[in-house]
């Protein structure tokens, strides 16, 4: 017999040992989920239809969410809308290590300095207000915040209404530390903290005991995820800056958690690839198409991306291609390709095209390519891991300030009416490899760990 019983579907298999449900459930007795994911994509549900939600005063979705193809949860403040995640099952924090994360983008955010309240709550479970009973995971004041209740850290990164943020909430039991991370950097971290204490209490999102009434969320909630471990810094990062990662394993699905999987059109896939398989585009028109890309589209926002080629031919030629159409045209421009010299080309746009012309390639051999972008340092071009010739300097990338679609291996339409740069546009005819995009500016050193599989 177990005492206490097996929850969640677990079965007792010897005396007190429980053996829960694979991949979903762990601890003692199965009362501590793995995992839980509400993308809320036009329900309120979770990924294991476990830990179901209730609206309150009637929340909405919008589109596109953070991922492109969904929605996400949309709260309007001024009509006092939010989710109860209601008991049974009881999410378990106390005395444990977790991690919380959220895609935000708040329609307007409070503060003191300008009006009456201080706080806009993400995520919340109480006990009751007293130290170390209640959780809220808020911005106040328009800081990133980790509350256990007179035991919390605050951030120091100044957020900003209209904008998405990647927001992590971590908890470390091991070390008593909490850690406040804004899209993937840590922010803020305290020790000793805790632990959490609380041990009863329905889950909100968009509202908390703390400051209610006066603290709805306004706008945006995406993929809010839980996680029983304290995620560490490089995991943090991963998470929250790796838009896709397409390895081509005979499919076009995203390994990253976004889940942003890609379409083909008159594909094949080889067995010799950089790593295992690859994409083999050898065709006229033969492309993958991935659409709705939020972060790409925006102004100003970082980006890079890493990418294995061997190409057949490399007297021009469009490795990849975006725009804010779904056939190449509208905003568009080629941003890695071939100059008509067999040159690696790479563009970017702000008002004009900031480019840069690498070396050739050599035909019939695996190449690594990654272009990096951040408005200090503008774009860098790296060949085998190594950076090529010089940054470009200083600029503000001008996206479509839509969410755009990224052509892999073709131009479409935007053939001869896209600003072409030092690209000479075509179709691409050779094989892909391991193609990432990411919503930060990577290091050097992330690049050569990239070159090198």
């Amino acid at each position: 017999t177990c005492t206490p019983s097996c929850l969640n579907g677990g079965t007792c298999i010897a005396m007190n040992t429980c053996q829960c449900v694979t991949n979903v459930w762990t601890g003692s007795y199965c009362q501590t989920p793995m995992r839980i994911l509400w993308a809320f994509d036009n329900n309120l549900g979770d990924l294991y239809n476990n830990f179901q939600g209730v609206g309150t005063n009637g929340p909405t979705y919008s589109s596109p969410g953070i991922t492109g193809y969904g929605t996400c949860l949309y709260l309007t403040a001024a009509s006092s809308q939010s989710v109860t995640v209601l008991t049974p099952p009881f999410l378990n924090m106390a005395l444990t290590s977790f991690s919380l994360f959220a895609w935000v983008k708040a329609t307007s955010l409070h503060n003191t300095a300008t009006g009456p309240y201080s706080d806009n709550a993400i995520f919340g479970q109480c006990q009751q207000t007293v130290q170390d009973q209640c959780l809220h995971i808020i911005v106040r004041n328009q800081y990133i915040y980790l509350g256990f209740f007179a035991d919390d850290i605050s951030g120091v990164t100044l957020l900003s209404a209209n904008t998405w943020y990647h927001m992590g909430y971590v908890y470390d039991y091991s070390t008593t530390t909490q850690y406040v991370y804004v899209n993937g950097v840590l922010d803020v971290s305290g020790s000793p903290k805790g632990p959490y204490q609380g041990t009863v209490g329905n889950l909100t999102i968009g509202t908390n005991v703390v400051n209610f009434p006066n603290n709805y969320w306004d706008g945006c909630v995406d993929q809010v995820s839980y996680a029983a471990l304290a995620k560490n810094a490089t995991q943090v990062l991963y998470e929250a800056t790796l838009t896709f990662s397409y390895s081509f394993e005979n499919n076009l699905l995203d390994s990253g958690t976004l889940g942003i999987n890609g379409t083909g059109t008159t594909i094949a896939y080889s067995t010799s690839g950089r790593v295992n398989n690859c994409l083999s585009l050898l065709s006229n028109p033969s492309y993958v198409q991935v659409t709705n890309l939020v972060l790409l589209g925006t102004v100003g926002r970082p980006y890079s991306f890493s990418i294995w080629i061997k190409p057949n031919t490399v007297a021009g030629g469009t490795i990849f291609h975006v725009s804010s159409g779904t056939t190449g045209l509208g905003w568009c421009i080629p941003m890695l390709g071939f100059t008509s010299s067999g040159n690696v080309g790479v563009q970017s746009w702000n008002s004009n095209s900031v480019s840069i012309t690498g070396p050739v390639v050599t035909t019939n051999v695996w190449t690594h390519l990654a272009v990096t972008y951040g408005p200090s340092n503008g774009i860098r071009l790296y060949v085998h891991g190594a950076q090529y010739g010089s940054a470009s300097g200083s600029y503000t990338y001008q996206a479509a300030g839509t969410p755009v679609s990224l052509f892999l291996g073709s131009s479409l339409s935007g053939l001869g009416s896209c600003a072409s740069g030092v690209i000479t546009m075509g179709q691409y005819n050779g094989y892909i490899d391991e193609f990432e995009l990411y919503s930060r500016e990577l290091s050097s050193a992330n690049v050569y760990s990239l070159a090198n599989p």
